[in-house]
């Protein structure tokens, strides 16, 4: 049986005494208060201002912005259903709500980072999907996205099912008379009931979506590589050849411009079987192999090579920030369950 209150699994309750079940640590609890207060209005007011100019765009929806609507979205319910109630709860330092609204409580404040997590997936997948296999994505529909994002919603209720079945509204073991919204793991001995739930969470939550979300931006990033690489090597020899037509073009230019208008005829025609029919035509026209092709291709060249570019930077930084938010938190739950002794210590009590 477990004696927790927290967020999802079950720690001692260090900033309560011995003694009376309602005393603690207030220097602790002013600390966390302080800190939650500050995550929940960066939450809230950097998301809604994402929210406002998703709203305020004239353009249609792309699928890149209906995935980032939902990542806000997510965001937002992980701001006001995770950290608003834990929040309050630091505040009153006890639950004040019943069995119905504890579990329902429990199980929101799971919801929200598992949305997020899973939001994160089916981007990376889509895109994936996009640059990958560019074939399939011709017959991407609109009900596609919906369908992924649906599926999210399901698998983050699915995972935060069991948060309904743990948390309860009852007495606190040892204080009696002190009810609270209190985590209960019957089915294995203590402490390994608690150590397979983190565990449950820490993979669930993090691990694969960390696998899914670096193989699909690692997968991009060298087809987008591989593709830049391979376009250069094709575009190279066509550019060299434009722009020695064009050099041509030029002094057979200046030729006629010094010649005599009769022998100005019979040079047009010397040129024309010696360098095909409408030599001329070909560099003026502008066709798909023309000299007007040379300026855009380059520029295509440049243009993807910046994507490139972008599309490295985006994949570090998606990688790296889903890491640097979410493996602390991981990280100090895994400890705290799996390391002997952990909860005794100065850093987890804060003495």
């Amino acid at each position: 049986m477990s004696n927790n209150s927290g967020l999802f699994v079950a720690f001692n309750d260090t900033n309560v005494t011995e003694s009376d079940g309602n005393k603690r640590n207030e220097s602790l609890a002013i600390m966390e208060v302080t800190v939650l207060a500050i995550i929940f209005v960066l939450i809230i007011v950097g998301n809604m201002c994402v929210l406002i100019a998703l709203a305020v765009r004239r353009f249609k929806m792309s699928r890149m912005y209906y995935f980032l609507l939902h990542l806000v979205i997510s965001d937002i319910m992980t701001g006001c259903f995770t950290v608003m109630p834990q929040l309050a709860w630091d505040i009153t330092h006890r639950f004040n709500g019943g069995n119905v609204l504890c579990k329902s409580v429990k199980f929101m404040q799971l919801f929200g980072p598992y949305l997020s997590s899973y939001v994160l997936v089916v981007t990376a997948i889509d895109r994936y999907q996009a640059i990958c296999h560019p074939l399939s994505n011709c017959r991407w529909t609109s009900r596609k996205s919906k369908l992924q994002i649906t599926a999210a919603y399901v698998i983050s209720s699915l995972c935060s099912a069991p948060q309904a079945f743990i948390f309860s509204y009852r007495e606190i073991p040892g204080y009696r008379g002190v009810y609270d919204c209190w985590a209960t793991f019957s089915a294995l001995p203590p402490p390994w009931g608690e150590r397979a739930y983190v565990t449950w969470y820490t993979v669930t939550v993090f691990f694969i979506p960390l696998i899914i979300i670096t193989y699909t931006y690692v997968y991009i990033c060298y087809e987008v590589w591989n593709n830049v690489r391979l376009k250069r090597q094709t575009l190279k020899p066509e550019i060299s050849f434009i722009e020695m037509r064009k050099n041509w073009l030029k002094t057979d230019s200046e030729d006629h411009t010094n010649a005599k208008s009769d022998s100005l005829d019979n040079s047009f025609g010397t040129n024309s079987d010696d360098n095909g029919v409408g030599s001329g035509k070909y560099v003026a026209t502008g066709g798909s192999g023309g000299g007007n092709c040379g300026a855009p291709r380059s520029h295509s060249i440049y243009r993807i090579s910046k994507a490139k570019i972008k599309t490295v930077k985006v994949t570090v930084v998606v990688v790296i920030c889903y890491i640097v938010c979410s493996s602390p938190f991981i990280c100090v739950q895994v400890w705290a369950n799996w390391w002997p002794g952990a909860q005794q210590t100065s850093f987890w009590t804060g003495m």
